[in-house]
């Protein structure tokens, strides 16, 4: 085959997920799995060759990624239980003063909860930011709307431990304490830089209260009452196993072979470790009626996350056995932006049709995932690359958007200014920043 006709039947395979779930209305998932299938058929694998590459694929990522993903999610809805996230708010409001609270409160978001699942973070930080916000005057909401939505989508998926972040280190073999630091290098500025746009934006009447602004949800996701815990324990599900992860990569970044530290910085030992600490603290602060509430809640959410993780796997495997892989790494080994750019777009157009921010993102990343070793670019960058594409245009596909816009008290029109165009500037301030650590590693 020409290498046009496999770059073309390449692309087409991506344009068809995007036409089977824009206009067939069929669920991702299923998309996702026929895209691989149609790309290994029609390059000429073979039915077999197809079909194990999509289902070994799909388990080579599960064992990378399927324990660190539900033990995530486990310490979030943990954490959400015992009222950390309320207690780190509460702490803010008293100790910054309103005008700075936005940036505090977007770096807390993206640094210290990304292990709690993006629609739930949002419908605890949501009516906390509405209140915020009534102090603030006019321009509150829309800022604080940004603040939230930015830190939620950023922390999701350019943060260990956010599922994506999680799932987009395991499809390139990138160290998650690698991924920890260049992610965290990425999103504090992008996060702070996008709500100083969104404050001048509001400040130059790009906010219209009578037009934006609707009736807004009362919403307490913690209950009546929150259980009575310092805040630097309900953190430490959280802080125990970063800090491990981060020892974990300061020993192999060094070079001194500490067996000691080589296992408490195992990515799946620490977070399993976080998962003990949080069911620990859990045991002693809540009903058990709660706890069993929340570990259900965390099962269900992890599925849907480890099956759309999955089919990118299988991507991945699909083009490492087609011409594709040899193709494109012959086109980008001697630029480094090239390949950080295609993932963007690729990720962006993927999410725009699809709705779903991690699925987006990791299937961008598996196009180049079987090269990345032989580009001239670091994979983590591919990572993180993929991570800011995929925020581009949160819209009324997303569940996100509707909650947004329901508990901030916005009508369409306001959730398209307070969650789409934030995020979206997320997306596009990240770009080169990104392009700009491409220059030094």
């Amino acid at each position: 085959m020409t290498e046009l006709f496999v770059l073309a039947n390449a692309m087409f395979a991506i344009i068809l997920v995007v036409l089977l779930v824009i206009f067939a209305k069929m669920h991702p998932f299923i998309a996702l799995l026929i895209g691989p299938m149609y790309l290994g058929l029609s390059s000429g694998l073979g039915f077999g060759p197809t079909v194990d590459a999509i289902t070994g694929g799909f388990g080579d990522l599960m064992g990378k990624i399927g324990l660190l993903i539900a033990f995530g999610v486990m310490i979030g809805g943990l954490m959400q239980r015992m009222g950390a996230f309320h207690r780190v708010v509460d702490l803010l409001t008293r100790r910054i003063a309103p005008n700075r609270i936005p940036y505090a409160l977007t770096t807390v978001i993206t640094t210290v909860f990304p292990a709690i699942y993006t629609d739930v973070l949002l419908l605890m930080a949501t009516p906390l930011a509405r209140r915020i916000a009534a102090r603030m005057g006019p321009e509150g909401t829309p800022v604080m709307a940004a603040a939230t939505s930015v830190g939620i989508y950023l922390a999701l998926t350019l943060v260990v431990p956010g599922v994506g972040a999680l799932a987009l280190a395991a499809m390139l073999d990138v160290d998650l304490g690698t991924m920890l630091l260049y992610g965290l290098i990425v999103a504090i500025p992008t996060g702070l830089i996008t709500v100083f746009l969104m404050a001048r934006l509001a400040a130059r009447g790009v906010w219209d209260p009578a037009l934006d602004e609707a009736a807004y949800s009362e919403h307490d996701d913690e209950g009546p009452t929150r259980p009575d815990i310092p805040l630097t324990i309900s953190l430490l599900p959280v802080l125990i196993p970063v800090v491990m992860i981060a020892l974990g990569a300061i020993n192999r970044a060094m070079e001194w072979a500490s067996g000691i530290l080589a296992a408490v910085g195992n990515s799946t030992f620490a977070l399993f470790l976080g998962m003990i600490v949080a069911l620990l603290i859990a045991r002693s602060h809540l009903s058990a009626d709660v706890r069993r509430e929340a570990m259900a809640s965390a099962f269900a959410e992890s599925g849907q996350i480890l099956l759309l993780t999955g089919v990118a796997g299988s991507l991945s495997a699909v083009v490492g056995m087609t011409d594709l892989g040899d193709i494109l790494s012959g086109y980008f080994s001697a630029d480094a932006s090239a390949p950080l750019v295609l993932v963007w777009v690729v990720a962006a157009v993927l999410h725009i049709a699809i709705g779903s921010v991690s699925a987006s993102a990791i299937t961008a990343a598996a196009l180049l995932a079987p090269v990345a070793d032989t580009l001239s670019v670091s994979p983590v960058l591919i990572a993180l690359s993929a991570g800011s594409g995929a925020l581009f245009l949160v819209h009324v596909t997303s569940n996100s958007f509707w909650l947004m816009a329901t508990l901030m008290g916005l009508s369409v029109r306001g959730a398209l200014k307070g969650l789409s165009l934030p995020v979206s500037l997320a997306s596009l301030v990240s770009l080169p920043i990104i392009l700009g650590l491409a220059v030094f590693l």
